[in-house]
């Protein structure tokens, strides 16, 4: 039961999940199945749990989370199986099946998440003040940062490098566009696209956690969107530099 718990608790924390959430969700699916005396503990890269039977053996276990990504229909779907244990009288084997069928769906197709990247990013361009010219090159760059954020990300590059090389792919293709483009605001483009990056659910996690008494998580989580902050701020500002040291 340990096992099978943790399993759960793994797939909503890699899938965005805060911390008080997953606690509530390990001790929801341990009670359906008649576990009620359980300890856990949870941090954005781990879960430690423990579960007594009737005789007090205990079962430990113990999950390190390496990722984690953004998937709230996967933390609904999760969070829905789990409450319908009992009514649909299913069976742990069951129930892992299940699970694993829900850990197993992706978000989106990756041709929709490049389109919606685009569009993200040139109405952003245009909420901060951009022209429909700027609409246009937000939409190529927004889609490339999608391109080019999947791709490091299967390189195992680390978060924070990944979103300072996003950060100045932006900067640069904004400033090579505005060189032979005239009357393009490439700070609008700029700021529009890099809203990609800003590191939005975390900054609410964070809250969330703190306002539930997980002062470490919360503190963590803080400090993961400060430094992914900082990351967006090294990459554009650096770009921006060579930039004008070259051109």
């Amino acid at each position: 039961m340990a096992e099978l718990a943790t399993e759960t608790a793994q797939i909503v924390l890699q899938s965005g999940g805060e911390t008080h959430r997953v606690e509530n969700i390990i001790h929801k699916v341990c009670k359906q199945f008649g576990y009620d005396n359980v300890e856990s503990y949870v941090t954005p890269t781990g879960i430690f749990l423990s579960v007594w039977d009737d005789q007090d053996h205990v079962a430990t276990s113990i999950k390190r989370i390496n990722s984690r990504s953004t998937d709230l229909n996967k933390i609904a779907s999760i969070s829905k199986l789990c409450d319908d244990i009992k009514s649909r009288n299913l069976s742990p084997d069951q129930y892992s099946q299940e699970m694993h069928v829900l850990a197993l769906k992706t978000v989106y197709p990756l041709p929709v998440q490049v389109l919606f990247g685009g569009i993200s990013a040139s109405f952003y361009a245009l909420l901060f003040g951009g022209s429909w010219h700027d609409f246009g090159i937000a939409f190529f760059i927004g889609i490339l940062i999608v391109l080019f954020n999947r791709l490091l990300y299967k390189a195992h590059f680390n978060i924070f490098l990944i979103n300072a090389l996003c950060g100045g792919l932006a900067v640069f293709i904004a400033r090579f566009a505005g060189t032979y483009i005239n009357g393009l605001q490439t700070d609008k483009i700029v700021i529009g696209t890099i809203m990609l990056l800003v590191p939005g659910l975390a900054i609410v996690n964070a809250i969330r956690d703190t306002m539930a008494g997980d002062l470490v998580s919360g503190t963590a989580r803080l400090v993961e969107a400060f430094f992914i902050a900082i990351a967006i701020a090294a990459g554009t500002g650096s770009m921006l530099k060579l930039w004008y040291l070259f051109y």
